[in-house]
């Protein structure tokens, strides 16, 4: 999440870099067919049918966590537990808006309802608590960076070059809590930065910047107003001395679940021309446990090529990419990509090459 830049003209002129035309030009004409249709039908000739339907079960576990938050919310309030108790409470509910965050991200994609209101209305409250609304983040999430993945400009989740960094202040300014800048705060990344940057995107970015221009903005707007009504009730009626546990405390804990995934992800590859999530997409495996906590989030690689396939299916798709794929499937711990993540920087020198825009130290994608 970064590229909301404020410099539309810019983005126009720099929207294709040479470097990225190069290389594409470059490829032999064997490696040119391996796109995303080429990987997409290979893999999906070994599925079986019923992975492409849609999974209603996740229904159980999006309302068993809005229970969960409602239940840890009133022992707060009503209650008033020692501190103990709250911060127990705070982290629960953290935890639980992280994940309905990830099953929204499903239901966003049709991989649980297929009902376009029901999933309006889903997406609606599983994203409250980010202050997403559904128009915007179907728009940007699913249009624009699943359908641009990488590109650069095109995709509002990729990282600028340095020709962009020099014109945006914007860019300038956040640099210093972006990983691999080099700065302390940028281990306040992860805790922060999927709210704030959709945050700025929706209330400034989606009106100055062209890959906004077919977005609904007075859905936006009238959703984003909403939410922030529930938002400001909600704040009323648990009072000021709760705010740290039923808010704040939550805030991190729910960014830092959606957001660690959503780094690692794609911040260590290069940027493409066109969208092979071969190779613009990386995939972080974790413990088995947290692996299903997290309804296996982190096998990206899989979610771009079947966006539409349950997260449920991702393990298959992984397995089949092993094995067709060894040499071009990405893959690796998520603890070892955090580490990459934080080692190197995160503004691009070209497409396949990443720059420290202070230090000029470069750094190879994967």
């Amino acid at each position: 999440m970064y590229l909301h830049n404020e410099n539309v003209e810019s983005q126009q002129h720099f929207a294709f870099e040479p470097a990225i035309q190069i290389e594409a030009e470059a490829q032999p004409k064997d490696e040119k067919a391996k796109n995303f249709t080429f990987y997409r039908q290979a893999i999906q000739k070994k599925l079986s049918a019923d992975v492409f339907l849609p999974n209603r079960m996740r229904l159980v576990p999006f309302f068993g966590y809005i229970a969960l938050v409602a239940a840890a919310m009133a022992i707060v309030v009503v209650i008033n537990p020692a501190w103990p108790v709250k911060l127990l409470c705070g982290l629960l509910i953290g935890f639980c808006t992280g994940i309905l965050g990830l099953l929204t991200h499903e239901i966003a994609h049709g991989t649980v309802v297929k009902n376009k209101y029901l999933k309006f209305v889903l997406a609606f409250f599983g994203m409250l608590p980010f202050l997403i609304t559904p128009t915007f983040w179907k728009y940007s999430h699913n249009r624009l960076h699943h359908g641009k993945t990488q590109k650069l400009v095109d995709d509002p989740d990729a990282f600028p070059t340095m020709r962009i960094f020099k014109h945006s202040r914007f860019l300038q300014r956040v640099f210093p809590y972006t990983p691999g800048s080099g700065h302390k705060r940028s281990y306040l990344y992860f805790g922060f930065w999927l709210s704030f940057n959709y945050m700025v995107a929706q209330l400034y970015f989606r009106s100055r910047n062209r890959i906004y221009d077919s977005l609904n903005h007075r859905a936006v707007t009238l959703e984003l107003t909403a939410q922030f009504a529930i938002f400001i009730a909600l704040l009323a009626v648990t009072g000021p001395s709760a705010w740290l546990w039923v808010f704040a405390i939550p805030f991190v804990v729910q960014n830092y679940i959606v957001m660690s995934y959503i780094a690692t992800n794609h911040n260590l590859s290069p940027l493409t021309a066109e969208n092979n999530p071969l190779e613009n997409s990386l995939t972080v495996t974790n413990h088995p446990l947290l692996e299903r906590l997290h309804i296996n989030f982190g096998y990206h690689v899989e979610h771009h090529l079947f966006p539409t396939v349950n997260p449920k299916h991702a393990k298959a798709i992984h397995h089949e990419l092993k094995t067709q794929f060894p040499q071009e499937y990405k893959f690796m711990p998520k603890r070892q990509a955090i580490r990459m993540l934080y080692s190197t920087s995160r503004i691009y020198k070209n497409s396949t090459t990443l720059v420290h825009p202070k230090t000029g130290e470069v750094y190879e994608t994967i």
